[in-house]
């Protein structure tokens, strides 16, 4: 077969493919996430869906609090470890999340971070440096 009919009948297979795909139904989110909680035993379904909950109604900048603070217990773990690139990632993470929250932060949880950012550079910077 010549390359010009191979690529005449790989361009009718994906026509083929992106018209399968129009009559799908998109599904409501939280039907969807109804579906895949269903195998849970009741309680362990009701925890599930009342932290969901308490996700969807929190404030984001709680929220990222909450992940910078995760972020931080990782680091820590990760330095303890000598896990270098991974606890790099986690303080990056850190670093880029404070300023998107910083405005809307008391002046001592703004403090705090900042102390607990820098406090893991210096970690870092301590398990570096025994390591060379």
């Amino acid at each position: 077969m010549s390359e010009l009919a191979d690529e005449d009948e790989h361009a009718g297979h994906e026509d083929e493919h992106e018209h399968e795909h129009e009559g799908h139904e998109h599904h409501d989110h939280d039907e969807h996430e109804h579906d895949e909680h269903e195998g849970l035993d009741p309680d362990a379904q009701e925890t599930l869906e009342a932290m969901l909950n308490a996700i969807r109604e929190a404030p984001v900048a709680q929220l990222v609090v909450s992940s910078i603070s995760t972020f931080a217990s990782a680091a820590y773990g990760k330095l303890g470890n000598k896990d270098l690139p991974e606890a790099k990632i986690a303080i990056d993470s850190i670093a880029a999340l404070i300023p998107i929250v910083e405005d809307q932060l008391d002046e001592q949880m703004r403090r705090d971070l900042g102390q607990a950012l820098t406090s893991l550079k210096l970690a870092y910077a301590d398990v570096v440096s025994s390591a060379e």
